[in-house]
């Protein structure tokens, strides 16, 4: 049974969010070593906030104080025979992990797809995080035998 915190909340990031979300979006990516630019990244996250036929970013709230975000990206798939969402990003900071907060996220996201007659919804967790890769799993994700690949081709 997941327990649900009363007191967090997910409020729909707009382009007014682009400074914190460029702030937790540069935590994230130090912790997974990801590449981020503040330049770059600040005209993608612009870009991504003003075409909602791309996807949402929600900000995760606890007490109105911002603790992280998710970034859910939609995609059509023959394979899965329809339109399909995908988790691009989810973080917690450290001080708000462990708490049941990352599973109550995916059930808050998992619902806003039902709502939106999504049937698949994907996510990618990097090999060496154990603790994320535990969590999808209790929440049933499947490792699916995919190896992802990738190539930059601009």
């Amino acid at each position: 049974m997941l327990s649900v915190d009363v007191n967090v909340a997910y409020r729909v990031a707009t382009s007014k969010d682009v400074d914190v979300l460029l702030e937790l979006v540069e935590e994230f990516h130090k912790i997974e070593k990801l590449p981020f630019d503040p330049v770059l990244d600040r005209v993608s996250l612009q870009q991504f906030l003003s075409n909602p036929a791309l996807g949402r970013v929600w900000l995760i709230t606890e007490r109105n104080r911002v603790i992280g975000y998710v970034a859910v990206t939609f995609s059509y798939s023959i394979e899965f025979r329809g339109l399909g969402a995908y988790i691009d990003e989810l973080y917690l900071r450290s001080a708000h992990r462990g708490q049941g907060i990352g599973s109550q996220t995916l059930k808050f996201v998992e619902q806003y797809c039902r709502s939106l007659n999504i049937p698949t919804l994907a996510l990618s967790v990097h090999e060496d995080n154990e603790r994320a890769y535990k969590v999808y799993r209790k929440a049933g994700y499947d490792d699916r035998g995919y190896q992802l690949m990738m190539k930059a081709i601009a």
